[in-house]
């Protein structure tokens, strides 16, 4: 969803704001650079994968008042790259998005944190749940660490918008419910199917692509 500045609470705004400059500062200073800074052709997948990101930001279902429901792909991000270079292409799709959707400078923050960060790092959380709880395999990986932690992700991520948009009284609690609330859970299924999808054909045509699966773990257990 892409939330517009205008209504929103400083208290949104000044806070996304903080969170996603914290997020992306701690980006910067960790990402492992080593990995692509001689490799053009991860580069190229680097930023292969922004602008699809950015592409499938500027379509969706737009409910007015700036409210649009599209994909996050945030998931396939952080299988793909790690974190810090998921935060990274977030943000430069999200610029992108911003200055096309005209959604205002003050709203990138609260954006990055309701489309990015929440699913990022609700990802990564799983991610690290499955390595110590689970058996490494393609499916486990594939159905948990992609479907379900994309689905969860964007349960979560519409949940806080819904909070957003009802504090800032840019739509009221019937309104919500009426044309916002009920979509929720529905967006759970096509979000997980579609980063589970992308992930399981990465990782059987382009494994290399795919950075934090163990095929050595895998092979083994």
């Amino acid at each position: 969803m892409n939330l517009v500045a205008e209504g929103l609470g400083l208290p949104w705004l000044v806070g996304g704001g903080l969170l996603f400059l914290s997020a992306l500062v701690w980006a910067f200073k960790t990402a492992p650079w080593h990995k692509v800074q001689n490799d053009k052709g991860a580069q190229h997948v680097f930023l292969a994968a922004t602008l699809v990101v950015f592409l499938v930001w500027q379509v969706g279902a737009s409910l007015g008042s700036g409210i649009t429901f599209h994909f996050l792909l945030m998931t396939t991000l952080v299988l793909m790259f790690g974190a810090q270079f998921a935060i990274l292409a977030m943000s430069l799709a999200l610029l992108g998005v911003v200055f096309q959707a005209d959604l205002g400078v003050l709203a990138l923050g609260i954006n990055a944190v309701i489309m990015g960060l929440v699913p990022i790092f609700i990802t990564v959380g799983l991610l690290k749940i499955a390595r110590r709880y689970l058996e490494v395999n393609y499916f486990v990986y594939v159905f948990f660490n992609a479907f379900l932690a994309a689905s969860i992700s964007v349960v979560v991520s519409l949940s806080l918008a819904t909070l957003a948009l009802w504090s800032s009284e840019v739509l009221s609690y019937t309104a919500l419910k009426q044309v916002f609330i009920p979509f929720i859970p529905l967006m759970a299924t096509p979000e997980g199917f579609i980063n589970g999808m992308i992930i399981g054909a990465l990782l059987m045509l382009k494994p290399h692509w795919v950075a934090t699966f163990d095929w050595d773990a895998a092979s083994k257990s």
